[in-house]
Formats: C-alpha cells, structure tokens, sequence
C-alpha cells in the first residue's frame, strides 16, 4: 500500500512539475530558432541524424532557452506514439547547448504554450495543419504573438511534400532573385516553377495565366503566351484551363469556371476577371458564378455593386430617361468610375 502511495505521489509531483516547466515571460527568438520552430511544426528536421527524415512526421514537443538562442524538440515519425517524460529530455538536452540559459515547454504538438502575455488562450496558438501549406503564414503568426521581431520574408523555404528546407528560396516564394505574385507565393511549388517558367521562358508579347480552383482548394492552372493579341492569348489560356474542369469535373464544383488572374505579370482587375469570364463563358455562367463566389474577386462588392446594377437595371428598363438616371446615381455614389460611366452612357445613346 504504501508502495502504491509512493508511486502516486511521485506521478503527481512528475505533472506538476512539468506544468511548471511552461515557459512564461518575454520570448524573443533568434532566426535560427525561429527555422527550428517552423520546422518543429512539420515534424522535421535534419534529414543526416534522424528518423522520419524527408517528410512531415507529428510534432510532440519543443522547448527553448529563455534568450531564444536555443532549442530541442521531439517528433514522432511512426503511426503510433508514445507520450514518455520527453520534456525533461528535451530540456536536459537543450540546456547542455544553451550556455547557461534555462530551457522551458515551448510547444505542445502543435499548441504554443509559452506565456509571453498575448492572448494566451487565443485559438491562433494551435496551428491547424492545412497551414502547412503556407509557412509563411506560420510565421506571421508566431511574429503576430510576439515571439519573433525579424524580417520573416527572410526566413528560408520550406517544401510541403518533403518537409525539407529550401536554402535557395525564401518562405515567401522567392527563388532565384524572382519575386513572386502574392498568390502565387502562397501556392505550391509546382505553381511557382510554372509560374518562374512563365516570366522567364520566353520573350512573346502576350502571356496570359488562368485559374481554376478545386473543390479541396488546390488551384489549377494553366497559361500561354504568343505575339498575336491579348484576345488569342486569352482565349487560348482559357482553352487549356477549361479542358482541364473538362477532363476531371469530378475534381471541380459544378458552377467552377476559369479565371483570369495575370496579363503578362500584373494582376488583373476584378473588372477584367469579370469581362473575360463574360466573354468566353457568356454572361449568364459567369454571372452566376460570381453571384455564388464573390470571394474569388479582390473585392466582392465589385459584383454586387457594378456587374449586378448594371446588367439587371440597364436592361430590364426600355425607358431610356430612367436608364440614364439610374446610371447617373451609380456614378454619384461612386459605384462607377467617371470612365465606366461615360461608356455605358454612350452604348445607351447609340
């Protein structure tokens, strides 16, 4: 009996004391700890002196020295895992490389637990894994908490399928000196080589880049590019884009179209989204596609505000007068430009 006491009471000294291991306080990290960080939250780590090496393994815990200089973190890289005192191991072992500076818990699996002050039962801290997609965005919200005050466009790569770091290329996408449209920063690899394949594959006039996205999110895509026109190149981008819905349309929503995103390197407007989708799928589809996902504009009032007024009052009045004013009105409540409404006017009066 007393032996079974003793055991009791040592587990309960046991969790307490590794609940008083929680870090708290002011963290800064260094830019080496915050990559260890990043790449805790992939379960990886370097491939030459540990299991599980070249993909994402469950992250367990991590803990860091109270400088922010130092760091060692536990990841489980088989199906099953079993939870041990790995927070006294972890601090034993960072402790030993931390030149005097205490180590605490950092990280639970995915859950930041280190008290810094901010928002500390805040759901942010738990970093849900479709982010890993995204490491930026892992690191804007590490930053966002106040644990990192470094320039995190800095920080290297990482690759969602290998869980590797890319030396040659910034968390934000940039490779090779290229900077990368935020949205095609924010995709996959693949998008990024097509789109590197894109600016620098050769030297035509006309380029175009068409999307189209999946029901699980992924973004197809497809571009082209000649020295005919921007109507050819256009046409053809949406071509291929659309033979792919085509081909797999189990992959894709119902009411999913292409979408123009990119003339050359610069972005489109949500007015030349909307104009290219109309031309090439005609008004009714795109107007209903853009009626369900406003979403997939910059802005959707851009839809609401503009494409709905105009399509459906200018031409369901045969009363020219009442067209005419009503243009007027979207004009003084700044829905249409001066030049939107000098256009419209004139295709009225002709």
């Amino acid at each position: 009996m007393k032996k079974l006491l003793g055991i009791v009471v040592l587990g309960l000294l046991l969790s307490t004391n590794a609940y008083a291991k929680k870090g708290s306080g002011e963290l800064k990290l260094s830019k080496t700890t915050m990559t260890d960080v990043l790449m805790y939250m992939y379960g990886a780590s370097n491939p030459k002196y540990s299991w599980g090496k070249n993909k994402k393994n469950k992250p367990m815990i991590m803990v860091i020295s109270k400088d922010g200089k130092s760091s060692y973190y536990y990841y489980c890289p088989y199906e099953q895992c079993q939870t041990g005192n790995y927070v006294y191991k972890a601090i034993a072992r960072c402790e030993k490389r931390s030149n005097g500076s205490p180590c605490f818990l950092f990280a639970r699996e995915r859950r930041i637990l280190w008290d810094n002050g901010v928002d500390i039962k805040s759901k942010a801290r738990r970093i849900k894994k479709k982010l890993l997609k995204e490491p930026y965005k892992i690191a804007q919200i590490i930053q966002n908490f106040g644990f990192y005050d470094g320039d995190i466009s800095e920080l290297p790569g990482i690759d969602y399928e290998t869980a590797k770091l890319e030396d040659k290329k910034k968390i934000t996408g940039k490779i090779d000196n290229l900077d990368y449209p935020s949205l095609i920063a924010s995709l996959t690899t693949e998008h990024k080589i097509s789109w590197k394949d894109y600016v620098k594959g050769g030297k035509e006039k006309y380029k175009a880049w068409v999307m189209a996205k999946q029901k699980k999110g992924y973004m197809a895509w497809s571009y082209e590019a000649d020295d005919t026109s921007w109507e050819d190149v256009i046409r053809k981008a949406f071509n291929r884009c659309d033979g792919y819905l085509k081909k797999k349309p189990k992959n894709y929503s119902k009411s999913t179209i292409c979408i123009l995103y990119y003339k050359g390197t610069t972005p489109t407007t949500d007015k030349e989204k909307i104009e290219t989708a109309q031309n090439y799928y005609g008004e009714d589809i795109a107007y209903r596609f853009f009626e369900d996902k406003p979403y997939t504009l910059d802005d959707p009032n851009n839809f609401k505000n503009k494409i709905k007024k105009i399509t459906k009052k200018t031409t369901s009045s045969s009363d020219l007068a009442t067209q005419l004013k009503e243009l007027k009105e979207l004009l003084d409540e700044g829905v249409l430009t001066q030049e939107e409404f000098t256009k419209v006017k004139k295709k009225l009066l002709d």
